[in-house]
């Protein structure tokens, strides 16, 4: 029925005479109590709605104005169709816009262990200690009862039952590849000695969930989409482009905004206005400053709106952050309030042909020049990996370019010990450099570099094959 609608607004609309504009007209709908992920413009989550008289759920691509959804409700709405004038490209002809909510009923679900163990856990506390780094998590195979995910620097993987309100983790193995960084070699073994044969009732408590023991919290995670990426994901450099703001769903919104990492600050547009200001970063913590804005009069009212919310959501206040995907998700105390989606260009295929063809030796490292230092890396642009030597030990890994930035995976290396303790330490420094990491680099005349904060960490001397 709500097709149907649409369809007769859209053409009446669109009909060649048009003296007048289509009249609104008045529909009651049903808004589901989750959302769905949807594709418009960009990935997001659309509201799930129908008809009285539908008999299934279809996407809502856009937002209704003055209606705030909550998930884990069931509603009844009664709204005012409308159609659009002329409406931008790929945005919706029609406008919703609430006149009455008419019915709002909890809906419980049967089994709450369901819903999250379709989410990627992220450790955020263990034995009273914060974690904010995001390298330790779990992921869950219900149909097969497996786990699996990193411990910090090893994978960690093992199978789980539950019963009621309790989980149990058994013949939990790992991974075992020497870390650089101690500290997380120690919490690494802490965690999986936590989790070890060992049964813990969980609770939910908004976006976390905690494990206990004997009443005591002895880890805490966070809830994240499956496949998202914890703590500094990259998102500068990027253009990030509004998809959704609090409950509202946005298509072709034209606010957007830019990380500038080198700067400390951020541009974009409030939809009608350009905006700016600056943030720190720490962790998958980003905090805002106080934007400022032009002064224009924007003759969209809900444009002008929208923009004025944005401005002061995003304005002196701190979000976590998580990146699903070409998706970013702003939170605040575990609820989502602002939704991105990454402009990310893909990065030069003639560059990195060019790249792969080389052996790339490390002549520079921080602040040190190097000579014959042994330490080496090759790419194979097809297998997205990367090998080479640390100094003394064989060390390979992963890797994902874009245009400007590259990020490296945990590098695995041999556990060969170097009689030279001077070449031992360096090659230690190279792999905690590399592991996990995010930089801009450039080709310039013989040299690869690698940049964070506007500064060459790591310059590569390039050699043929």
């Amino acid at each position: 029925m709500l097709f149907e609608l649409a369809i007769t607004l859209a053409t009446t609309f669109m009909a060649p005479i048009q003296n007048k504009p289509a009249p609104a007209k008045t529909q009651v709908i049903y808004v589901k109590e989750t959302k769905e992920p949807c594709t418009g413009v960009a990935p997001m989550e659309c509201l799930q709605i129908k008809g009285v008289n539908d008999a299934d759920w279809s996407n809502l691509y856009t937002n209704i104005n003055g209606f705030k959804y909550v998930p884990g409700y069931r509603y009844k709405l009664r709204v005012r169709i409308t159609p659009v004038k002329n409406p931008p490209a790929d945005a919706p002809n029609i406008k919703y816009t609430l006149t009455k909510v008419l019915e709002k009923k909890r809906i419980r679900t049967s089994n709450q262990l369901t819903g999250i163990l379709n989410k990627k856990w992220v450790l955020v506390q263990m034995d009273d200690a914060n974690i904010s780094d995001g390298k330790t998590w779990l992921e869950f195979d219900a149909a097969n009862k497996r786990v699996s995910g990193s411990a910090g620097c090893n994978r960690t993987m093992g199978s789980f039952t539950s019963a009621g309100n309790n989980i149990t983790f058994s013949k939990m193995a790992g991974t075992l590849m020497a870390c650089p960084d101690r500290d997380i070699m120690q919490r690494e073994g802490a965690f999986q000695q936590h989790l070890g044969d060992q049964t813990f009732k969980y609770e939910v408590v908004g976006s976390n969930v905690n494990l206990l023991q004997n009443g005591k919290t002895v880890m805490q995670f966070n809830l994240q989409p499956k496949g998202s990426t914890s703590g500094n994901a990259g998102i500068t450099g990027k253009k990030l482009t509004l998809t959704q703001l609090n409950d509202e769903s946005i298509s072709n919104s034209g606010v957007w905004i830019e990380l500038d990492a080198k700067k400390k600050n951020f541009h974009g547009k409030g939809g009608c206005n350009g905006i700016s200001g600056g943030y720190t970063m720490a962790g998958n913590k980003v905090s805002f400053t106080r934007g400022v804005s032009t002064m224009m009069a924007c003759p969209d009212a809900d444009v002008m709106r929208r923009e004025s919310t944005f401005q002061q959501l995003l304005g002196g206040h701190s979000f976590t952050y998580s990146v699903e995907g070409q998706t970013v998700t702003f939170s605040q105390n575990g609820k989502a309030v602002m939704q991105f989606a990454i402009e990310d260009p893909s990065p030069d295929s003639k560059q990195w042909a060019f790249i792969a063809s080389k052996k790339w030796n490390v002549i520079k490292m921080n602040d040190a020049t190097l000579t014959n230092a042994g330490m080496w890396i090759e790419f194979d642009t097809d297998k997205k990996r990367f090998h080479g030597k640390g100094g003394c030990n064989s060390i390979s890994g992963g890797y994902n370019a874009t245009k400007e930035e590259i990020k490296f995976s945990a590098v695995i290396s041999t556990r060969m010990a170097c009689p030279d303790a001077t070449a031992m330490r360096r090659e230690s420094e190279f792999i905690k450099l590399l592991s996990e990491n995010a930089y801009r680099y450039d080709v310039a005349d013989q040299t690869l570099n690698l940049y964070k904060d506007g500064k060459i960490i790591v310059m590569f001397g390039m050699q043929d094959k």
